[in-house]
């Protein structure tokens, strides 16, 4: 006939197992032990001789791997050394689903000291042996290493997304980008043209543009070299850049051309802005020995009209200023 104290202490024994590896709830183990309570398990610093000790310990693994276990027990067997203390060993199996990968411990052991108290019997004891083939210094199962080679992975992943991400952008800012002025080319221009007409239309706000070309540019190339009348339009493209608003686009359009976009701006802000430009170029020194100056042509977007219109304004008005003496600006 089976002795009920050994049916309590296997009723404590499981209900401790399924409260730490089931449940990974701390605080029904705390509840399950004596006030005296201590334990070993296999990590460097897992030798409890206080139950504050314990608390920290066992509250550090279900912190560390929250996810819970499953458990089968092999062998069990109960030994009571006296009336009010017992001696429980197992030989048992853990299994966790983690990271989508599914771990298995087997032959697990554990020698567990029970005392009989007043609210049944609780845990005074335990002695944890975790066999591993890799094993953590601080960790009684290789759990933990596993979710760090995840962490690893998923960090990896994380800077080979970065990278691409990095390359992504490179590369769109070279299909996008003028590499000598710094500005928009012009097919990012067309793009951007495109997507702030139908802005204006969608919200019926003004657009205007600006094309501007390079009065006698072709003379620095052919006396001062290629390498100066490159230096010339990087200069014209910071200085264009430096004077427009942070909402206007520049982009260079061809050779010695540059096509500015001035959303929310009418004819006449927008000829302002022109203004601006023609005498900043005409007064800046491009170390050419002659002064520089442009031509501009200024139009505003008329309702239902295309992108190819109103830039074939702009140029029209561009070569009106061109032949009326040049350095001047023009309205469409």
């Amino acid at each position: 006939m089976t002795d009920p104290r050994t049916e309590a202490i296997r009723g404590t024994v499981h209900a401790y197992l399924d409260a730490w590896l089931r449940q990974r709830d701390l605080a029904a183990l705390l509840r399950l032990h004596t006030p005296a309570v201590s334990g070993f398990g296999t990590g460097a610093d897992e030798a409890a001789f206080t139950p504050e000790e314990v608390g920290r310990i066992v509250g550090r693994d279900i912190e560390q791997v929250p996810e819970p276990f499953d458990y089968t027990i092999h062998r069990e067997d109960v030994r009571l050394l006296t009336d009010d203390v017992a001696l429980v060993m197992l030989i048992f199996d853990m299994m966790l689903d983690t990271r989508g990968q599914r771990v298995r411990l087997n032959g697990l052991r554990a020698s567990l000291v029970l005392h009989a108290t007043a609210d049944g019997w609780r845990l005074a004891h335990l002695h944890g042996s975790f066999p591993a083939s890799v094993h953590g210094d601080d960790e009684p199962y290789p759990v933990k290493e596993l979710e760090e080679c995840a962490q690893v992975l998923e960090r990896l992943v994380r800077e080979r997304t970065h990278s691409l991400e990095a390359a992504q952008q490179r590369l769109e800012h070279l299909a996008t980008t003028d590499p000598l002025t710094g500005l928009n080319n012009r097919m990012k221009a067309s793009e951007a043209l495109a997507e702030e007409i139908l802005r204006a239309e969608r919200h019926a706000s003004p657009l205007s543009v600006i094309l501007l070309d390079l009065d006698h540019f072709k003379p620095i190339n052919d006396t001062l070299g290629h390498g100066r009348g490159d230096a010339v339009l990087t200069a014209v493209g910071r200085l264009i850049t430096g004077r427009i608003r942070a909402t206007d686009r520049a982009a260079r359009w061809g050779g010695e051309e540059f096509l500015i976009l001035c959303p929310q701006d009418d004819i006449a802000a927008t000829a302002r802005l022109a203004e601006d430009l023609r005498h900043c170029l005409e007064t800046h020194d491009f170390q050419t020995g002659q002064p520089l100056t442009a031509s501009f042509g200024v139009a505003q977007l008329k309702p239902g009209e295309s992108a190819e219109s109103l830039v074939d304004r702009a140029d029209r008005a561009l070569y009106a200023a061109k032949h009326a003496g040049r350095n001047r600006v023009q309205g469409a």
